[in-house]
This record gives C-alpha cells, structure tokens and sequence, in this order.
C-alpha cells in the first residue's frame, strides 16, 4: 500500500496553477490528498481526492472559518478528515501556507514539505510579521523547496538553513506539449505573444513599449495580449497603466486584446504564435518572479524562441543567446533590439526552439521532476 502525502493549499487550483496540478498528475509512487479553504477549476484540474472548507454546511464553515482566524488558520476539519487517513506527509504549497500548516504538523505528528513559489519568497518578506512567521517556519519544516538558485538563495538570505533547502525544478507533462517547429515559410505577419496576469513585475508595459518601436519599421508583425487583473486593487490599478500605454502608443488596433483565457484555451492560442515575449521585472511593490515563470518552461517545451529578462531564475529557464534571449529589466530599448532580430531572421527560429526544447526535456520534464520529488519525500520518511 501507497504511503499517502497531503497536499494543503488556499485554493485549489488557481487558474494559472498548472505547475501543482503536475505534482500531483506525475508522482506515482505515493497517493496524494487535497486539502483547501475554496476550490475552483476543478473542470480543468480535476482531482478525486479533495476536501474543502468550502464544501462544508453553512454553520459548520462559519464555525470552522471563526475557529481559523483565531489560530493562524488551523481549521479542526483537516484534522478530523486526515486523523482517519494516516497521511505519511504534509507538503504545503507556498511559504504562507507552509506557516499555516505547523499546527496540523504538530497534531498529526509528520514531516513537512513547503514549496515557495514567488511572491512568498519577495513580497511577504517585506512585512515584518512574515519575516518572523518564516523563522518559525524555517526551523519546523524538515524541507523547503525553491524552484531554482535564485530563489534558493533567496531563502538562505532569509534565514533558512542552506541545508534544508533543495533546488526542485518545476515540472511540465511532455507528454501533451508537442515539439512545434517554427517557420514563416509564407508572407504572413510575424505573432508574438505576451500572456500573464496584470501585475506589475510581469514588465507588460515595457513589452507594449518595445513593441510600438517595433511596429513603426515592421508593419507586418502583430502581437497578441492574453491576461487581465484580478481582484486586488494594484493589479486593478496596473491594468489602467497597460491601457493608458496602449492608447497612448496608438496601439490599439494593432494588439490583439483576448483578456484571460483558461488554461487549455491559452495553450491552443499559444500554438499559433512565433516569439513569446516575457519582460518580467521587480515590481515597484519589490515583488518579484522568485523563480521564473512556468509560462517559459512550457513555451520552450512548445519550440518557441523566447525574448525575456535577466531576472530571478529566468537564466536557468532560457538559455541566453541559445534557446532565446534575455535582456536587462526595464529596458523596453533592449527588448526591441531582441524582438527585432528574430523577426529579421526567422530561419533561426527552428533551431533555437529546437534548444529551448532540449533543455525543458533535460531539466523540466514533469516525469522526471516526480522522481525527484519522490526521492525527497522517501527520503524525509
């Protein structure tokens, strides 16, 4: 019989949570368990065994919610649900969560795992009361994942013991990202494709910018917009910049706007476009990418050149000058001067999609990040 691992979370799954629908799809030398406050696209990332609070009678969430508030979000359900499946091991997804977690630890008397994934490892930080959480958590937790070395460091420089830190690369299923080769073998115009939610560390402005330089000598080269805000007033706020640089660019009529698109959706527009433009920064708020985005992972998968920034990560992800390019921050300039070069030279476009496409095999094979991932858990067991 399968030693089983919990899988705790806010919500599951987040619209953009493809990364963590593969954990649980890949590893199969263990069972894995749901536990979340709320649930939502669960027609794209459907998972048997899931427990919610959101699922609760009335009285009994509102119980269960009051009892959270009032002990750092432990909710007595998960307990009572988890004490009958003897769970082997808890793995928390995102540093805030991991924090939240110690005290179902504690009650069912199991190893943790806690993977960070971005803003918990850059933005919560900046807050003095997650600076202290973290240390609490730094030493409870057995292991703490970051998806590169840039976000190990990260962790490290928080306060955590280079010891418990392992490097677990992001993972994505091979299986259903076909290689497709690149070309403009007719007169058509030349996509590039921009795709994330509207925050400010994603760069969309400085993309949008770099494109209106690109437009004025290349007529025939159009770009595609896919994401929109969510509900947090900064990302609300951020969307009126992108617009404000879309009108005052006359940009318009030369965007193709789709807003957000679901999952499956994006994949199959992804697959009509040549470049993928990703120009992620350090947002003004000091959030940051902490890793790199699996958009790019599963862009190279896909055989498309990359035009992206030297920014967290993103250097283990895209191999500059191989399988795309990377530029510094903010700089819209140098951006234009990539994207440039490879809608002048598209011929180059099979062979560096060919790299990018190597490299994920190599390092970010959702099968072969499982074994790893296994290998920690045996390992804590």
């Amino acid at each position: 019989m399968k030693q089983l691992v919990v899988h705790s979370l806010h919500t599951y799954l987040f619209r953009t949570g493809s990364w963590i629908y593969s954990q649980l799809k890949q590893v199969t030398r263990f069972d894995s368990l749901v536990i979340a406050t709320r649930k939502q696209n669960l027609d794209i990332f459907p998972w048997p065994d899931a427990y919610y609070i959101s699922d609760l009678a009335p009285l009994n969430r509102f119980l269960q919610r009051a009892y959270a508030k009032r002990t750092d979000f432990y909710y007595p359900f998960f307990y009572k649900v988890l004490r009958k499946k003897n769970p082997a091991l808890l793995q928390s997804h995102f540093g805030n969560r991991g924090y939240y977690d110690l005290k179902l630890k504690k009650k069912l008397n199991i190893p943790q795992v806690t993977t960070f994934y971005g803003h918990d490892a850059s933005m919560m930080p900046q807050d003095s009361k997650w600076r202290s959480r973290y240390q609490e958590l730094f030493a409870r937790c057995e292991r703490l994942l970051a998806e590169g070395n840039h976000m190990k460091k990260t962790l490290v420089e928080l306060g955590c013991d280079e010891a418990k830190v392992v490097v677990q690369r992001l993972g994505v299923d091979l299986e259903k990202i076909p290689f497709i080769p690149r070309r403009l073998d007719t007169d058509r115009k030349v996509k590039i494709l921009m795709a994330s939610t509207f925050r400010d560390k994603k760069g969309i402005t400085y993309g949008l910018e770099a494109f209106a330089k690109i437009i004025e000598k290349y007529p025939k080269v159009e770009l595609t917009l896919i994401g929109d805000a969510g509900r947090s007033q900064r990302e609300v706020e951020y969307k009126k910049e992108i617009m404000r640089v879309i009108e005052n660019k006359n940009l318009r009529d030369k965007i193709n706007y789709l807003g957000f698109l679901p999952y499956p959706q994006f994949i199959e527009e992804s697959k009509k476009h040549d470049i993928f433009l990703a120009p992620s920064m350090r947002g003004s708020d000091g959030e940051t990418e902490g890793g790199a985005p699996v958009t790019l992972i599963e862009m190279s998968a896909y055989g498309m050149p990359v035009v992206s920034t030297l920014h967290c990560d993103i250097p283990e992800v895209i191999l500059d000058n191989r399988s795309g390019f990377l530029v510094p921050e903010r700089d819209a300039d140098a951006l234009a001067e990539r994207l440039e070069f490879l809608i002048t030279h598209p011929q180059k476009w099979e062979v560096i999609g060919k790299a990018g496409r190597e490299h994920v095999e190599a390092e970010y094979d959702g099968k072969k990040q499982a074994k790893k991932l296994e290998d920690i858990y045996a390992k804590l067991l």
